[in-house]
């Protein structure tokens, strides 16, 4: 019986190292894959060595002056507007960084990182060339950076400055806060293509107040700024993105200095005809003089002040006007906007004449697009809405 079993473990060896030869050759390991390269940022006179029209025209946008670094004592420049000085009591040695500068107001970091608020006149407004105060005298740390700057992590104190909450790759919104890191682009342009996201969410990240949602934070009978995405999701524009209509890479706020239109459409190629009922109602013979976001686009937000009772610094994206002479455009606590414009900041900016109110407004409007304007579905889909 032994001998069988040996016999038997000797024909069978062969075979063995043939499936065991066999199972080596089908189970070679590949090699494994290259690590992830880590991409860096480069800067933004980096990017417009290549796209320099592009780069040019971004150059003068407000984007880059979300924040501004005061460098050897030196203040920052703008292409549009200067700020002559910090608060009273400083020089710009003084200062680390300027906050904004550009179109609206500046604020200033001292350095320690804290925003500059002792004494109070610590905000300039562009508008007045004048001060106003700015949380007087409160400790406000910079805290900003999520929006005001280009590869922020929440992580440490920039420039080791303590009231500075993070850090960041650069000061400002620079090309790289939206197409991404750009180093390995700039290695090879044609074999690493940079992020082009076109929808309305990414500009939301910080175009919002309050979260990425269709309320509409106000304060002191004014909608409060920079919450276009909140304004436009209440809208039946909502299924618009931004880029739509708008080039982010122009400026708005300076398009009559560039004299390039940062507008890729106008109203009218959606809702065709709109201009021409205009010149058809009572409003004929202004020959045209009004546009569109007159009305329906008022300066119904606050940046850095109010010109007048209805009359802000920042353009409204709500559009719909409710002109119900009893429709309320605030919420009873005034913290929210509704979602529509009531005639308060559509008409009664501009007819501020002692008869011009709201029930005046009421009775005029209703032909303002010519005979065809129907007030009864207006009024019914502004309070539905």
């Amino acid at each position: 019986m032994r001998l069988r079993r040996s016999v038997l473990l000797l024909l069978a060896t062969p075979f063995l190292l043939v499936a065991v030869q066999g199972c080596s050759d089908d189970t070679t390991t590949a090699p494994p894959p290259d690590p992830p390269v880590a991409l860096s940022y480069v800067g933004s006179d980096v990017c417009g060595g290549c796209h320099t029209n592009t780069f040019n025209d971004f150059a003068k946008t407000g984007h880059p002056y979300k924040l501004n670094k005061v460098v050897n004592g030196q203040p920052p420049t703008y292409p549009f507007s200067t700020v002559p000085a910090p608060p009273a009591g400083y020089t710009w040695d003084d200062v680390t960084y300027v906050i904004g500068g550009y179109g609206w107001k500046a604020r200033f970091i001292g350095l320690d990182g804290f925003i500059i608020t002792a004494g109070g006149q610590n905000q300039y407004n562009l508008a007045t060339s004048g001060w106003v105060d700015y949380h007087k005298d409160e400790v406000k740390p910079f805290s900003c950076g999520t929006c005001h700057t280009t590869g922020y992590r929440g992580d440490g104190n920039q420039d080791g400055l303590p009231g500075i909450i993070g850090q960041w790759a650069a000061p400002g919104i620079q090309c790289e806060e939206c197409h991404g890191p750009g180093s390995q682009h700039a290695q090879s342009p044609t074999g690493f293509r940079l992020s082009i996201d076109t929808r309305s969410e990414a500009c939301g990240r910080c175009h919002n107040r309050g979260g990425m949602n269709d309320q509409i934070p106000a304060s002191g009978g004014f909608i409060r700024h920079h919450e276009q995405f909140n304004e436009m999701q209440a809208t039946v524009h909502k299924v618009v993105e931004c880029v739509t209509c708008h080039d982010p890479h122009l400026s708005v706020r300076y398009d009559d200095q560039t004299g390039v239109n940062p507008m890729k459409v106008s109203c009218e190629d959606c809702h065709t005809g709109a201009r021409q009922s205009i010149l058809d109602g009572p409003l004929a013979a202004t020959k045209g003089a009004f546009a569109c976001i007159d009305c329906h686009m008022p300066r119904a937000s606050k940046s850095a002040l109010t010109p007048s009772q209805f009359v802000g610094d920042i353009q409204t994206h709500i559009f719909k006007i409710n002109p119900d002479s009893l429709a309320e455009q605030f919420d009873a606590t005034g913290k929210f906007a509704n979602q529509y414009l009531t005639t308060e900041y559509a008409c009664l900016g501009c007819h501020v004449d002692p008869g011009d109110t709201k029930t005046w407004a009421d009775t005029v409007h209703a032909n303002i697009h010519g005979p065809g304007f129907d007030v009864t579905r207006i009024k019914a889909s502004a309070v539905a809405h």
